[in-house]
């Protein structure tokens, strides 16, 4: 009685061999693809915060920057303003200096007071409407009066210096007051501006470096997505040569079946013929073997 197995030959022997190692590289490949749509997911979400975090920062600086630009312009503004303001009373306290020393030169040359000069002016002009007097007597008179009208003139002008000397100071004070005032206002509004550029540098620190992660994730992303593309690769190689090892088994099986039929059936033919020539019983197989061949001849004919 033949066996039913399928025949082993060294070929399919191989095959075997080489389809049992092809499962196992096929089923790596799977769970490398597995894992690698894991990573790829995780680098994905985490660049996308990275990018998140880009935009904020960005938008930090977008609206960061027209403040920092108004308040260094108001600045600027301020600045020009107290310089002028301090050579306006710079150039006035050049005049108040000029006015004082008029006023010292002036005070040199004069005696008295003003309500002295007024009072011995009065005193000598009563003098000569109330009393009889020699045209001589009279003039020296009318000519001290002279002198001591025109040191009282000399006495109002000082006073005239004297009253710009006081409008001078009060201007240069108000001058001084609002230059330091305009200072005060720009050194409050230069400090904002150092604050938010300092809110915009640290924007620009935080957008470059999550840029950087950004950017090395997205490299990361495109290795991996090529690994998993090389290993799909793969994989699908690997399938088709499973396939194809499959096919070839198939085809070496049900040649080395046709063979061996063949060689069974001429073993019987044989056995046939022999027990034909001996008058011998024949078995059903050598019978269908020897028939076989007669219908053959018969088609050949």
């Amino acid at each position: 009685m033949e066996s039913n197995l399928e025949p082993v030959t060294p070929a399919t022997d191989a095959l075997y061999h080489e389809l049992e190692e092809l499962k196992t590289v096929i089923a790596a490949k799977k769970s490398e693809i597995t894992e690698l749509r894991k990573k790829i997911d995780e680098t994905l979400k985490s660049r996308d915060g990275f990018n998140a975090e880009v935009r904020k920062a960005s938008e930090e600086i977008r609206q960061l920057k027209p403040k920092r630009d108004s308040l260094n312009a108001r600045v600027r503004e301020l600045k020009q303003k107290r310089d002028e303001l301090q050579k306006a009373a710079s150039q006035k306290r050049e005049g108040l200096a000029a006015l004082l020393e008029q006023a010292r030169k002036s005070s040199e040359q004069l005696q008295g007071s003003m309500s002295e000069l007024s009072k011995q002016i009065k005193r000598l002009e009563w003098y000569i409407q109330t009393n009889p007097l020699a045209p001589k007597t009279e003039r020296n008179i009318v000519g001290k009066i002279g002198i001591l009208e025109a040191s009282l003139v000399k006495h109002k002008e000082l006073k005239n210096v004297r009253d710009k000397l006081l409008q001078l100071r009060v201007e240069v004070g108000a001058l001084r007051m609002q230059a330091q005032a305009t200072h005060d206002e720009l050194t409050k509004l230069a400090k904002e501006s150092e604050r938010v550029h300092l809110a915009m540098q640290e924007s620009v620190k935080v957008l470059a470096q999550n840029k950087k992660e950004a950017d090395a994730k997205h490299t990361l992303f495109l290795e991996q997505s090529k690994l998993r593309h090389e290993a799909i690769i793969a994989l699908k190689t690997g399938l088709l040569r499973a396939e194809k090892i499959r096919s070839e088994i198939g085809e070496i099986q049900v040649s080395s079946t046709a063979e061996k039929a063949e060689k069974i059936k001429s073993k019987h033919k044989e056995a046939a013929s022999e027990k034909l020539r001996s008058t011998g019983r024949l078995s059903l197989e050598e019978f269908q073997a020897l028939m076989g061949d007669s219908a053959s001849d018969s088609d050949e004919e």
